[in-house]
């Protein structure tokens, strides 16, 4: 029962971010082969009202505002749609000093890939366009994570360049901020898998194997992968 539970919840998650991948695109569309960006870089932090209780949603521009809000008007405006059913606790900003409820936060569990607006490489901060991607079809846009806005190589499930390890802020740094609770499994929520969501809009899981055996990177910043996704 708790397996057919679960396949539920994952069927509810994955059907969540294909709705993502369909506001994104439109959003796109509309704004010149561009995604949602703030001065050439996506937001980054988790929240959709300024505080516990309010009704008001930020506009998308403001610091504190979570990239969803930026596609809000695309999905129907449901913040729900942001919601994996799975996740637990996600990233509650405690180093700032902040002590909202767990579930202040619940509509803000997927994290975007910060290398869909900005270049890995390049010191340009023109932000990217959509054909500027080498591999689009390889590229995470979104997935299952603690993280609102996924960095990189401290944050996400790839191997960066010089790291032997995924998750290490989450493991390590920002652990002791949240005690009892092993905020890595928050990508890895479906029996050890990880819904992700790629640019072209098509949903698969990525499974666990080891800390030290992560994804391909160029999965993030959308070059020629040596290894592909098994969709």
């Amino acid at each position: 029962l708790a397996k057919a539970k679960e396949k539920g919840r994952q069927t509810k998650c994955a059907s969540n971010l294909r709705q993502i991948g369909i506001a994104s695109s439109m959003y796109a569309t509309d704004n010149n082969d561009y995604f949602h960006h703030v001065g050439g870089s996506i937001p980054n932090h988790g929240q959709w009202t300024a505080r516990p209780g309010s009704t008001t949603l930020l506009p998308p521009d403001n610091p504190l505002a979570y990239w969803g809000i930026g596609y809000f008007n695309y999905i129907g405006g449901t913040r729900e749609i942001y919601r994996c059913p799975s996740a637990k606790v996600v990233d509650e900003w405690r180093e700032d000093g902040l002590r909202y409820p767990h579930e202040f936060w619940l509509n803000s569990t997927f994290g975007i890939n910060r290398y869909v607006v900005t270049s890995f490489q390049s010191t340009s901060t023109r932000p990217r366009k959509t054909s500027d991607f080498k591999s689009p079809q390889t590229t995470i846009f979104c997935q299952d994570s603690a993280e609102q806005r996924m960095e990189g190589d401290e944050d996400s499930l790839g191997l960066f360049p010089g790291v032997r390890e995924i998750l290490t802020q989450w493991r390590f740094s920002l652990a002791g901020l949240y005690p009892g609770i092993q905020m890595e499994w928050e990508w890895f929520r479906h029996g050890k898998r990880c819904d992700t969501l790629w640019i072209p809009g098509n949903v698969s899981s990525i499974r666990f194997i080891s800390y030290i055996k992560g994804v391909d990177y160029r999965w993030y910043t959308g070059d020629e992968p040596l290894e592909h996704p098994k969709f």
